[in-house]
């Protein structure tokens, strides 16, 4: 009895080792080893296929690689040139801040001469005797309708004064100055690019005596003064020894094209 431990555990390692028929480790040592085989051949092919890329990539990098450098140079010189240019103009800039800067300083302000001439151009407001004209067009007038007031006849109006000796002319509450424009946009009309619409208030400083029969003398008066007829436009002129008109905006006052002529004396 004391042998039968050993004999079960030798019949227990038998069945453990012949529990495979010897046929599968046949099979599977045929089929497993092409297997392997052929995962070989594979992995190679990969391989060459990925060292053919890479050589690849790096021919084509190193032949771009030239007019890479190119274009980074040129954009570097662009920058540069630029930089050059910004700084030449900033420089022209201080330059004439400088220069405006030393005419001011010199300019005798207190010289009457430097004031009426600031009255004349429109860069200050101005006071005096004249003409106001209201032009009231009449429920006749209507936009939708060719018939009405038109910037070209307030243009008129404003160089018959003119011509009449108006000194200073404003058109509600615009002042009128040499590079003023009266326009007709989006359907109405404005004067320094600034809508207005009626009643069209016109003061025009000047000799209040002569100046309104001096403009119903003239053709631009004679002009307006049909056209308000045929519309039916109620045209009212007072006068009055006080009246006032503002300064032309600053936009409208500063040249930026038009420069001086030296004088050849």
């Amino acid at each position: 009895m004391a042998d039968e431990p050993d004999r079960r555990t030798g019949l227990l390692e038998q069945i453990a080792d012949t529990a495979l028929d010897d046929d599968y480790y046949v099979v599977r040592a045929g089929r497993y080893s092409q297997s392997r085989e052929f995962n070989t051949a594979l992995t190679g092919v990969v391989l060459g296929l990925f060292a053919l890329l890479v050589t690849m990539a790096v021919i084509q990098t190193r032949s771009d690689r030239p007019a890479t450098e190119r274009e980074r140079a040129s954009l570097i010189a662009n920058v540069d040139a630029r930089k050059k240019v910004l700084t030449s103009r900033e420089n022209t800039a201080a330059s004439l801040r400088a220069a405006v800067a030393e005419l001011r300083a010199s300019t005798n302000r207190s010289d009457p001469a430097y004031e009426m001439l600031r009255v004349e151009t429109g860069d200050r407001a101005a006071r005096g005797p004249g003409i106001t004209l209201t032009a009231t067009p009449t429920s006749n007038d209507d936009r939708r309708n060719t018939n009405h007031l038109t910037d070209n006849d307030l243009q008129i109006l404003v160089n018959g004064l003119w011509y009449a000796g108006a000194e200073a002319i404003s058109v509600n509450g615009r002042r009128i100055g040499t590079m003023s424009a009266i326009r007709t946009a989006g359907g109405g009309i404005t004067v320094n690019y600034d809508p207005i619409g009626p009643p069209y208030v016109i003061v025009a400083l000047g000799n209040e005596d002569t100046l309104e029969s001096r403009f119903n003398d003239n053709p631009s008066g004679r002009h307006w003064l049909g056209r308000v007829q045929a519309l039916r436009v109620r045209n009212e002129v007072t006068s009055s020894d006080q009246l006032t008109v503002p300064a032309v905006t600053a936009q409208r006052l500063t040249p930026i094209h038009a420069k001086a002529i030296e004088d050849p004396r």
